[in-house]
């Protein structure tokens, strides 16, 4: 998936920001479930993976909101 996400247009904290944010994602996000059904796996399956994935990022960004300023 190489579709570009483009940036917020509003302010942080601006009450309408996450309202644009799942309008710019939910193609690709639609278009990843499909792709992962389409090869086979089980709908309910597909969806308890991406929310455990997203669950698991969350977190991860919680402990770490700048993973890019971590040393390699």
């Amino acid at each position: 998936m190489t579709q570009r996400i483009p940036s917020p247009r509003k302010p942080l904290g601006d009450a309408d920001m996450q309202i644009d944010c799942e309008f710019v994602i939910e193609g690709p996000v639609r278009t990843l479930i499909d792709e992962i059904i389409q090869a086979g796996w089980p709908p309910a399956v597909a969806f308890a993976a991406v929310r455990n994935i997203a669950d698991q990022q969350e977190l991860c960004y919680r402990e770490d909101p700048d993973p890019a300023d971590d040393p390699a």
